[in-house]
């Protein structure tokens, strides 16, 4: 879990932003400087300079493109353990899951970051605070103001820190209705190096924030970023930025946003079913047959939604016609003595798709030819067997009116 601790905000009356706090690296630390940033390590940290020093050239590299070129050159501070961390941000007691901090811009920035091996995914973490520089760095103005649910999840859009592993927290919320609003996500982003929120909500928030920054690049594009900041630069003023840059507040985005994501779940797990599937159920012949059930079997693995049967009945004419959820789907039909129809399909996402399901009656016919065939022959066994009764019986008679004439 990424935390950032931004440093204290400036007055909103003044023209001279103050950049605050900065830390610095503490004496005995070695320093390595580059065109771009400079490395200070500790002495138990000297096996992780060049994993530090690949980390941070990548991740200078994808943040400064995306700020297009917003001039920045931080210095990194690498702590060896919890306990230095805290102690260079002079911050008394930190919660464990705060591994990384981003300070001030321009030329005077710092990131402090324990070894790599102490941060999960440490490339992220380092490019989540660059991403914080950058943004102060971009900004002309009140770049000590920006909300910090924007700061977070702009640092975590352009980190690229929205692993699918995670995903499943904030879908479930949203299922369940319990998504933040602006007003919360921003309190337990303050809260967030305190004791005083729970290490799930503010996973929870970075992850809900930087959904919400990247829906909005989604929809209106990388540049409506950079445009929320170089209008809020001058002002101070999110909401009134939101609305003349995006047409929305960051209430209504944020309520869109939990809307479309409510609903995108709701097809995902066959709660809305915006695909169909119909056709006619009819015999090798082509002849309709009525009363025939088609079922639909959903093989999707990513959703609740796998193994849920969907069915549909033939009315008079033959015909059927299914409401199923997307991807692919098994589909059987079966019929007493007929062959069965048995295949897989895949139905793209509202769409619909016609198909013919055949009942293959032969083996029936054959069995039903058969016996109609058995049928005859002993009925002409039995019958020629009459015929040859009555001749026996005909001719005894006759014979019998010939004795009692003689």
């Amino acid at each position: 879990m990424l935390c950032s601790l931004l440093p204290l905000q400036a007055m909103a009356n003044g023209v001279d932003y103050s950049a605050g706090f900065v830390p610095e690296a503490p004496k005995g630390f070695q320093a390595i400087s580059g065109q771009d940033f400079e490395i200070c390590y500790g002495p138990g940290s000297e096996g992780d300079i060049d994993e530090v020093a690949d980390a941070a050239s990548a991740a200078y590299a994808s943040v400064h493109a995306f700020f297009r070129g917003a001039p920045f050159h931080p210095t990194i501070i690498v702590a060896s353990a919890h306990e230095e961390y805290e102690e260079i941000l002079n911050a008394g007691s930190l919660p464990e899951y705060s591994v990384s901090s981003g300070w001030g811009d321009g030329s005077r920035s710092a990131i402090v970051i324990k070894r790599p091996d102490a941060v999960p995914n440490f490339r992220v973490a380092m490019a989540h605070e660059m991403a914080h520089i950058a943004t102060r760095s971009y900004i002309r103005g009140y770049k000590y103001a920006l909300p910090e649910w924007f700061s977070e999840g702009l640092a975590v859009y352009v980190s690229g820190d929205l692993p699918g592993a995670k995903m499943g927290m904030v879908e479930d919320n949203c299922v369940n209705g319990t998504l933040m609003s602006i007003d919360e996500l921003e309190r337990v982003h303050r809260l967030s190096a305190t004791d005083n929120v729970t290490a799930d909500r503010v996973s929870l928030a970075y992850m809900q924030s930087g959904l919400l920054v990247k829906y909005i690049a989604d929809k209106y594009g990388n540049e409506s970023l950079l445009q929320v900041m170089d209008h809020f630069g001058p002002i101070g003023d999110l909401d009134s930025v939101f609305s003349s840059v995006i047409g929305d507040t960051p209430n209504e985005v944020n309520f869109q946003w939990q809307k479309e994501l409510k609903r995108e779940l709701d097809a995902r797990d066959g709660r809305i079913l915006e695909q169909s599937v119909h056709g006619y159920v009819v015999d090798h012949h082509g002849r309709p047959m009525a009363n025939e059930t088609v079922s639909f079997t959903a093989l999707r693995n990513d959703s609740p939604v796998q193994g849920t049967v969907y069915t549909a009945v033939t009315g008079e004419a033959g015909q059927y016609s299914a409401n199923v959820t997307y991807g692919p789907l098994k589909v059987v039909s079966e019929k007493p003595e007929y062959a069965g129809f048995n295949d897989t399909i895949t139905v793209d996402r509202g769409r619909s798709m016609f198909l013919n399901v055949t009942l293959n009656g032969t083996a029936l016919e054959e069995r039903l030819a058969r016996e109609k065939a058995e049928r005859d022959r002993r009925n002409m066994i039995l019958g020629g067997s009459g015929i040859a009764i009555v001749c026996i019986m005909a001719a005894g008679f006759v014979y019998i009116r010939r004795r009692r004439s003689e």
